[in-house]
């Protein structure tokens, strides 16, 4: 964590010794995530097998970090914007950055390392966005309201040169503000400062946005506190506080694995039954039990017992390792927020009903709706942002709105339960027709509205 330390010696800042720690740990949930833990390896038994095994592992991290990128981004989420040409100008900007697209790829990495950071920037004259992982964002500055000023690392080989490129950004004098500066290494050395114009000859030692008032950046910081480094505006990973659970996972299905081969078919049989052979390679003598001779052999005993063969196979305990592991798996959905039986290691409950998945699954919804509130706050800041930016490049005449990210219902709801609802209150008064259309199609106004005058059209035809 020496790199914190030299960011802190180019642009200043604080809690340093809490960050290394911080970043520590984001270390150890991302190897974990990656199915590189410590516990991925364990000694090896017998006699004569010394040295270490890869152990065999049930990859659960991935698993839970997927079904919350799942459970988030089940839809698209709707913006809503106050200024209908400004909203126009964001949207266009998503869109022409694939941002939702690349959102649903390393939304299940964010929930790993306890977030991401969402930057938006000008690259030949158009705004795009970069959606940077843990490792490469360190905070500087931050108070009650969230991170003022932070550092972005990139890196890009070039030539042979091995450039990193540290970004700090922040706001001064009321504008925001960015700093460059760049270091470059060859063939593995160390890493020494050098011109901008060497790997980015299009940026410059440091850029102030007039009339940009905003930080140019947003943080999504994985729902929950961060019990762990409370002092710090950052996340955790979902998994921070169940890695013992996920350790007891793998080493209950690296048992299970190894079940089957551990509770191979053995056969006792008598020693007079064993033949010997010399090998060739090494002139020793080898002991084998040739199954496959059928013929007649005399041999000599006294008891008719000591000819008995005798299969010794171990029953393998399939049943207990199953029921272990679903027991883990409810205490990991215990840990994280989720529902009992949102994982399970079999298929013995059956197909479920929409209706009963959504029971069963109510704290599983509750944690889901809260995480897309954290991510639809990032969001919304980063639309603002776009639009601050929007404005200082002139493709906008006003950055003043306001933008909401409303999450669809239907993504904890079952559909049928909706139209349902939604019948029974057109029948009672109690919702117009056209807002029954505008929610079940997810239309505009005018949509539904266009849609509601056929319907009666083709009622009054008949």
């Amino acid at each position: 964590m020496g790199e914190i330390d030299d960011v802190k010696k180019l642009f200043g800042g604080s809690g340093g010794a809490e960050l290394r720690q911080y970043y520590a740990s984001a270390d150890t949930w991302r190897r974990i995530y990656g199915g590189d833990p410590d516990w991925k390896t364990v000694k090896k038994s017998g006699l004569y097998r010394g040295g270490s095994r890869k152990m065999n592992m049930l990859g659960t991290a991935k698993v839970l970090c997927d079904r919350f990128a799942a459970g988030v981004m089940a839809e698209r989420p709707k913006l809503v914007y106050s200024d209908k040409a400004v909203g126009e100008y964001v949207r266009r900007v998503f869109e022409e950055s694939g941002f939702f697209e690349r959102l649903t790829e390393r939304l299940p990495y964010a929930f790993a390392t306890g977030g991401c950071v969402f930057r938006p920037y000008i690259s030949k004259g158009k705004i795009a966005i970069d959606c940077v992982p843990c490792g490469n964002f360190i905070p500087l500055e931050w108070d009650e309201s969230g991170v003022t000023s932070a550092c972005f690392k990139s890196v890009s080989v070039k030539n042979g040169q091995r450039y990193t490129l540290y970004e700090r950004r922040g706001v001064e004098g009321g504008n925001a503000v960015s700093e460059h500066r760049l270091f470059c290494a060859k063939d593995g050395g160390t890493a020494s400062e050098c011109s901008l114009s060497a790997g980015y000859p299009e940026l410059m030692p440091k850029i102030v946005y007039d009339g940009v008032t905003e930080n140019l950046f947003s943080v999504f910081r994985v729902f929950g506190a961060n019990n762990l480094y409370p002092n710090l505006p950052l996340g955790i990973s979902v998994y921070a506080n169940a890695a013992d659970t996920l350790r007891a996972l793998d080493v209950a299905f690296d048992s299970f694995a190894r079940e089957f081969i551990l509770g191979k078919k053995r056969i006792i049989v008598p020693s007079s039954c064993v033949q010997t052979v010399v090998d060739i390679a090494t002139g020793e003598q080898r002991q084998y039990f040739d199954a496959d001779d059928e013929a007649y052999v005399a041999l000599k005993c006294d008891e008719e017992s000591e000819l008995k063969i005798t299969d010794n196979t171990v029953e393998l305990r399939v049943d207990e390792h199953i029921k272990a592991i679903n027991a883990l798996l409810n205490i990991l959905c215990f840990q994280t927020g989720l529902s009992s039986g949102t994982f399970s290691f079999d298929v013995n409950e059956g197909v479920k009903t929409a209706t009963e998945i959504i029971s069963r699954d109510s704290r599983t919804a509750v944690t889901i709706r809260a995480q897309q509130n954290a991510l639809g706050k990032a969001i919304a800041g980063l639309a603002r942002e776009i639009a601050a930016l929007g404005v200082y490049l002139g493709d906008i005449e006003t950055a003043d709105f306001s933008a909401e990210v409303l999450w669809q219902d239907g993504i904890i709801t079952d559909e049928n339960t909706l139209i349902e609802n939604s019948v029974k209150l057109v029948q009672n008064g109690l919702k117009s027709k056209v807002t029954a259309i505008m929610e079940l199609s997810r239309c505009s106004y005018d949509e539904a509205l266009k849609e509601y005058e056929r319907i009666k059209l083709e009622k009054e035809s008949n």
